[in-house]
């Protein structure tokens, strides 16, 4: 069981096949392209949160960036599988392609059904919070799934004042995904070291290692 649970680890099917109870930090996006920014985030998220697993959900279209998709899904989401090669807790998966869940609040419904024994944080990035409120269902994912904002580079404490952070509902001082109740929206902001690099700093460069 143990070699065929490491030669899925890509795989969404295996991730729930088990009903494991673990805790898991679920980050979407676009990854056009992944980068170590991703990793920060997903790393320090691991670490704070105590998290099990971090699951990078690789999104078909972001509807927010529609003219900023410059590769394909399946080129995204092999680089974003090589960038976590050597990151075991970190899944890259194409499960929003694969099921055709083409909104965060649409995977999140699906994982929520699917995976009955593991407790989802949803992560984010204090840059994501600025338009949170512009996102499909914005209310009904801050309701579904507790949220941690990562602080990002140039985006700091000014965001928690913004509409997407009053979208969240009430924010958690203490940094455990066990203070988080599942029956409230609820979220939490941490801080760490930052990484300065972005997609778009690194968009143009070769994504073959």
């Amino acid at each position: 069981m143990r070699n065929n649970k490491h030669h899925f680890r890509h795989n969404f099917a295996k991730c729930f096949f088990f009903n494991r109870k673990i805790k898991v930090g679920i980050l979407g996006g676009s990854f056009n392209p992944a980068h170590h920014g991703h990793i920060h985030i997903s790393s320090i998220a691991l670490k704070k949160l105590k998290l099990n697993e971090i699951w990078w959900l690789v999104a078909p279209q972001n509807r927010l960036k529609k003219n900023d998709i410059s590769k394909s899904f399946l080129t995204r989401l092999n680089f974003a599988r090589r960038l976590t090669g050597n990151h075991k807790q970190i899944k890259v998966l194409d499960l929003e392609y694969a099921n055709r869940l083409f909104s965060s609040y649409k995977s999140i419904k699906f994982l929520k059904s699917k995976c009955r024994n593991t407790k989802f944080v949803w992560l984010m990035g204090s840059d994501n919070l600025l338009n949170f409120d512009k996102w499909l269902n914005a209310k009904q994912i801050s309701k579904t799934f507790p949220v941690a904002v990562v602080e990002r580079p140039s985006y700091s404490y000014k965001e928690i004042n913004c509409l997407g952070a009053n979208i969240l509902g009430k924010r958690l001082r203490k940094i455990k995904l066990s203070n988080f109740n599942h029956n409230i929206s609820a979220w939490t902001f941490i801080r760490d070291k930052l990484n300065n690099i972005s997609s778009t700093k690194i968009r143009g460069l070769d994504t073959k290692h």
